[in-house]
C-alpha cells in the first residue's frame, strides 16, 4: 500500500468505504440533507456569501448535481463502492462532497473513529 499522502482522493474514499460501511450510509443521508438545505436556502445564503473562492451560484449547482446523483443511484451506493466513489468523489462534485464530509466528521452523529479517519485521510 502507498503512503497516505501519495494516495489519490478516490483511493482514500475507497479505504474509508471498506472500513466504515455504516458510516458511509449515515454520511450519504447527511450529504443529501446538506444538498437540499443548500438548494432551498440559496437566497439567504447569497446575502451572506461574501468573497469565497467558489461563487454561490456554482456552489448551489454542485449541491444540485450531488442531490441528483444521490436521487438517481439511491441505495446502489451502499452496494457498489466504485459507483459511490466515482459519482460523488470525482469531478467538480467532489468539492461539495469533500466539504460536506469534513463537516460531517465534526458533527455529534459521526462516530469518533470515522471522524478521526476522515481527518487523517482527507486533511493530509
Amino acid at each position: 500500500m502507498k503512503p497516505i499522502h501519495k494516495l489519490k482522493l478516490h483511493q482514500k474514499i475507497n479505504i474509508l468505504y471498506k472500513l466504515y460501511p455504516a458510516s458511509i450510509v449515515e454520511f450519504t443521508d447527511y450529504l443529501k440533507a446538506c444538498a437540499i438545505e443548500t438548494i432551498d436556502e440559496r437566497e439567504e445564503a447569497a446575502e451572506a456569501w461574501g468573497k469565497n473562492v467558489v461563487q454561490q451560484d456554482y456552489w448551489v449547482l454542485l449541491a444540485m448535481k450531488t442531490f441528483d446523483r444521490i436521487k438517481q443511484y439511491g441505495e446502489s451506493f451502499f452496494y457498489c463502492r466504485k459507483l459511490f466513489t466515482k459519482q460523488l468523489f470525482k469531478g467538480s462534485v467532489c468539492l461539495f462532497t469533500v466539504h460536506t464530509l469534513l463537516r460531517y466528521a465534526e458533527t455529534e452523529n459521526c462516530s469518533h473513529k470515522f471522524a478521526q479517519s476522515v481527518k487523517l485521510f482527507i486533511e493530509i
